[in-house]
């Protein structure tokens, strides 16, 4: 296989982990927001949570492009260095979804301190890493270490 064929290859696995975490990052608060709804008030209906399927096209384009800019480096980093262990997606994830978490709603002024809504970013973006991990990172930096030849 080709050297061109091969980053080529590698640049779309990094895509589809990417995609796949930003999907994970998303869901897994929705669904720990409906576990406990229904441990809570023991309405275990999902319809009603999942109202905001019309907007998730646009949730999944706004977290992937705003994310991208926090967690792009730490990618790059992982494949020079060839950093394929979990414990650094999962560390970044989690921190790429509460920086995230934190300033976009900043921005848009609407953020107000909340530790458990910390905790749901947290465990969203450890979800999220944790896929990306599966997917991509335990690749990480495989075609610098091959020959040419």
């Amino acid at each position: 296989m080709s050297r061109l064929v091969a980053g080529l290859k590698r640049i779309a696995i990094i895509a589809v982990g990417y995609i796949a975490g930003v999907l994970t990052s998303i869901l897994v608060p929705v669904l720990l927001i409906t576990l406990l709804e229904g441990i809570e008030y023991g309405n275990w209906s999902l319809v009603f949570t999942f109202d905001w399927l019309g907007s998730f096209p646009l949730a999944v384009l706004t977290v992937a492009v705003c994310a991208l800019l926090i967690v792009g480096p730490a990618i790059l980093v992982a494949e020079w260095f060839s950093l394929r262990g979990w414990f650094y997606f999962a560390v970044t994830g989690a921190i790429t979804s509460i920086a995230f978490g934190v300033l976009v709603p900043g921005w848009a002024g609407g953020f107000v301190f909340n530790p458990g809504f910390l905790g749901f970013l947290a465990t969203a973006g450890t979800a999220a890493g944790s896929v990306y991990w599966l997917l991509a990172g335990r690749e990480s930096g495989r075609l610098r270490q091959r020959n040419p030849g």
